[in-house]
């Protein structure tokens, strides 16, 4: 499935029909999950469903996915780019959702290695959104490109407390990227910004693949430093 469409329609939902999805929808989506790309191919991710979470920023909804790792370091982009293409199915499926950050399993009591949460379902209005609806900072604001297609698309990527933490600097054939230093008070409620990162490149390698291009990141600490920024990596 062409997810690239989704990325100027997909909003995130709060408001769900508590009528859980069909054994079927729910067996279309496991497949639908082992045919994403990854961000990383030697960091693994697992994931289970569960009908009940608790925390901050909990909305009431029939199921809930659950991103687990084992620690290994990477695993908060690779979730993001990973399960952002859910997300994204899930908008081409007419079916809503949306990330919930500080949120727990409370079906289980083994939490430790869970990353992120992803509420899901039918939902009683639409699961689109029109281009102007997005309240995104300027382009210019997180690039020297902002003409490039693929850096377009990374805009549009939602972000916790839409704090939109990425910088991609173009040069030649290759962009640097960096995640913005978030400031207090935020900078001490909000742990997640490399899943928003994830979420961020999850776009870039959506559009650079519909354009008919590769996509290749890898972090590097080593990349030039930019005030206000940390050096995150680098798309080749």
């Amino acid at each position: 499935m062409d997810l690239y469409a989704s990325i100027a329609q997909r909003k995130s939902c709060r408001k769900y029909d508590m009528e859980p999805l069909s054994r079927e929808v729910m067996d279309e989506i496991e497949r639908a999950i082992e045919g994403f790309d990854h961000l990383y191919p030697t960091v693994e991710l697992e994931h289970r469903f569960t009908k009940k979470v608790k925390g901050r920023f909990r909305v009431e909804a029939p199921h809930y996915l659950v991103a687990s790792g084992n620690g290994a370091p990477g695993e908060q982009e690779a979730a993001g780019f990973l399960f952002e293409q859910l997300a994204l199915w899930f908008d081409a499926m007419d079916i809503g959702c949306v990330w919930l950050g500080s949120s727990k399993d409370t079906e289980t009591s083994d939490t430790n290695q869970d990353i992120i949460v992803l509420a899901f379902g039918n939902c009683p209005e639409s699961v689109h959104r029109t281009i102007d609806q997005f309240k995104r900072q300027p382009i210019e604001d997180m690039t020297n490109a902002p003409d490039d297609a693929c850096i377009q698309a990374a805009h549009l990527a939602p972000s916790g407390m839409n704090t939109q933490p990425w910088y991609f600097e173009k040069q030649g054939d290759r962009v640097l990227v960096y995640e913005k230093k978030l400031k207090p008070p935020i900078s001490l409620a909000y742990k997640l910004s490399d899943i928003d990162m994830g979420i961020g490149l999850c776009h870039y390698a959506l559009a650079c693949k519909k354009a008919g291009g590769d996509f290749a990141f890898a972090r590097d600490a080593g990349i030039p430093s930019k005030a206000g920024y940390l050096p995150f990596g680098v798309i080749e």
